[in-house]
């Protein structure tokens, strides 16, 4: 199936050591239409196998991406990020499959949430397995999954075979951002990849439920609202 992406180069950065792979012709600006399967993203892929750290865009905003389960790189994105590790990160999957590797307790409400909401901006909390780091769970001992509705950033995840942090790609107390150039600027230097290509259209950060021992909370209310999440999980007990 074809989507609409943006051709791929390699651009070394000019203010970095980076390398961008650009997903626009830096002088034309053309859009072009290709299979994914086309787009050339073994230098971000290869990055996060060895343990370095992107930046990649999502339905949401641009993601500061490390393998979830690489506890040194895990570190090294707090850093880059400058957030405190007690803060948990998020983890994005390319398929429901790969939840497995992260949590046992992925229970029947969370298969209803899934069906329902994604791919999309809902990220679902759970009971994390003995195999996740704890600086990723913010030693809070679970962990938040999500699959997101962009079709490049899934297949980034797909072609790396493991789920991949999705916390937002900006240093803390600033605003997360859409822009490749916003996030080159102040973290580009740092970045092993910085996949260029264009953000969804939503406008907030996803929502956030939990769901643990059979007791679902919304923490964090985004493009998901309240009564979606109720509705889908009232319909699933008729």
């Amino acid at each position: 199936m074809l989507a609409t992406v943006w051709s791929v180069s390699v651009y070394e950065c000019v203010i970095g050591r980076c390398t961008i792979l650009v997903g626009t012709d830096l002088d034309r600006r053309k859009r072009v239409i290709r299979p994914l399967e086309q787009i050339d993203l073994s230098t971000a892929v290869e990055a996060v196998k060895s343990g370095g750290v992107i930046a990649f865009p999502t339905d949401t905003f641009y993601a500061l991406g490390v393998d979830a389960m690489n506890e040194l790189a895990i570190r090294r994105a707090f850093e880059i990020k400058q957030r405190p590790a007690t803060t948990p990160m998020p983890v994005l999957i390319s398929e429901i499959s790969q939840v497995e590797a992260f949590t046992s307790g992925f229970n029947a409400a969370s298969h209803v949430l899934a069906e329902q909401f994604w791919p999309g901006a809902l990220t679902i909390v759970v009971e994390a397995n003995n195999e996740v780091p704890d600086v990723l769970m913010g030693g809070l001992g679970t962990v938040g999954l999500r699959m997101p509705d962009h079709d490049l950033a899934r297949y980034l995840i797909s072609e790396a075979k493991r789920g991949i942090t999705g916390t937002s790609a900006n240093i803390s107390g600033e605003p997360p951002s859409k822009d490749w150039r916003v996030v080159d600027e102040s973290m580009g230097i740092e970045l092993d990849a910085l996949v260029i290509g264009e953000c969804g259209d939503a406008s907030a950060a996803s929502t956030v439920v939990q769901v643990v021992d059979g007791v679902v909370r919304i923490l964090r209310e985004g493009p998901i609202s309240a009564g979606e999440i109720e509705t889908a999980l009232a319909v699933d007990k008729l």
